[in-house]
């Protein structure tokens, strides 16, 4: 039989709490938000196309302008941390579609996905989400639908 005084229950309760925190991966201010990639490696994007990122609870996936990707169980999930750890768990599924139209735009999605692939931490800033790859570089900028 287990006898605890109002302290160590106290205690107790906290510490489970704390515990279960840890389960929750999802940052909420992700999960349910939509962005607009305005930034890709340093650059713009190619005039006249767009790139969308948008988060569920627990996949993301979004549109280029020819293909789309992620948002389903055979790939887009992701876990996104308190810290700003951001990882997404491969593999990716992405839609194969060949666009000639405008002049670049393959290499652009390719360079995306890539991107994308290779995040390691976000944050948000005022209106914008910015992601970074291992080496801390800002690889894609986005700005809030």
């Amino acid at each position: 039989m287990w006898i605890y005084k109002p302290t160590q229950l106290a205690l107790t309760i906290i510490l489970i709490q704390i515990s279960l925190l840890g389960c929750n991966l999802k940052t909420p201010e992700l999960a349910g938000t939509e962005w607009d990639l305005i930034s890709l490696d340093g650059k713009v994007l190619i005039e006249g196309t767009a790139i969308t990122l948008n988060f569920a609870d627990e996949y993301l996936g979004g549109e280029m302008d020819c293909n789309l990707y992620g948002g389903s169980p055979d790939g887009g999930k992701y876990r996104a941390a308190g810290d700003g750890t951001l990882t997404l768990i491969l593999p990716l599924a992405v839609t194969v579609q060949l666009c000639t139209e405008p002049e670049g735009i393959m290499e652009q999605e390719a360079a995306y996905i890539e991107a994308l692939m290779n995040t390691t931490n976000f944050r948000t800033v005022d209106n914008h989400l910015e992601i970074d790859d291992e080496d801390g570089e800002i690889i894609l900028i986005f700005q809030a639908k």
